[in-house]
């Protein structure tokens, strides 16, 4: 590896590396358009000089690249990680077909969720041909546990202390969505454990809801989960899809050896 000035000295060591981990993490989770050093620095709660100076490192390593709008996104050395690390990790290609067939029995949107320390990750997604609304997230977003049904579903999952220091430990996340959102999160957190599946209503577009509903595992503690979402949905009345979820659900489980 060439030596690199703008990297910070290894005697720093895993206290540096923490950081350079907390700003992938944050643009893994940031839209297409990627995120400016001071969204990074109020996200992260790191110095500005410090993140200035890990982002230069990681540019010039290739993990991020820095746009002409001074924006940052990953970068092309991320891409290439991870095309070896999906042939070798896509446990869940044989979701795909089940996931397909429930988006052309309900025409609604499904994603495979898949729960990551204090995150859930799209691991699969798939859209029938024209859901009536644009649902932003592609494969491999990253968002804190908790936004989206998927996600209230998995939290649902758990024992009660293990949920509550995960929402405790992503409210300052939640609330750049909404400023009650942990509030708001903990309500529908107590419908989803009385009801066995969760129901959602999109922050971004009011009016539209989610379903979620986490896959069973034969070890008992589940990791994947199941979201819906569409315009169609009626959050009054969801038994139908939900039972459409459950059939997927089990399909999947037997797929994927889960």
């Amino acid at each position: 590896m060439p030596k690199n000035l703008s990297c910070p000295p290894r005697q720093e060591g895993t206290a540096s590396l923490r950081r350079a981990l907390a700003l992938l993490r944050e643009l893994g989770s940031a839209d297409e358009a990627g995120l400016r050093l001071t969204e990074l620095v109020s996200r992260t709660g790191l110095e500005t000089s410090t993140a200035h100076r890990l982002l230069a490192c990681l540019v010039e390593e290739g993990f991020l690249q820095k746009l002409d709008s001074k924006r940052y996104m990953l970068g092309p050395q991320m891409f290439e990680l991870g095309l070896v690390s999906a042939v070798r990790m896509d446990r869940h290609a044989a979701a795909e077909e089940p996931l397909r067939a429930l988006v052309a029995r309900t025409g609604t949107i499904a994603a495979l969720n898949q729960r990551s320390a204090w995150e859930t990750i799209y691991l699969k997604r798939v859209s029938c041909p024209d859901p009536g609304i644009t649902i932003r997230g592609a494969v491999g977003t990253r968002l804190p546990i908790g936004i989206g049904a998927g996600g209230i579903a998995l939290l649902a999952s758990m024992e009660a202390g293990k949920a509550e220091e995960l929402l405790q430990a992503n409210d300052r996340r939640y609330r750049r969505f909404h400023r009650h959102a942990p509030d708001l999160l903990r309500r529908r957190l107590d419908r989803a454990r009385q009801d066995g599946f969760a129901v959602t209503e999109s922050f971004r577009h009011p009016g539209v809801h989610a379903l979620g509903l986490v896959i069973p595992a034969a070890a008992g503690r589940e990791e994947l989960s199941l979201g819906l979402v569409g315009p169609g949905i009626d959050a009054g009345r969801p038994d139908r899809l939900i039972a459409e979820m459950q059939r997927t659900a089990r399909e999947v489980a037997a797929a994927c050896g889960s």
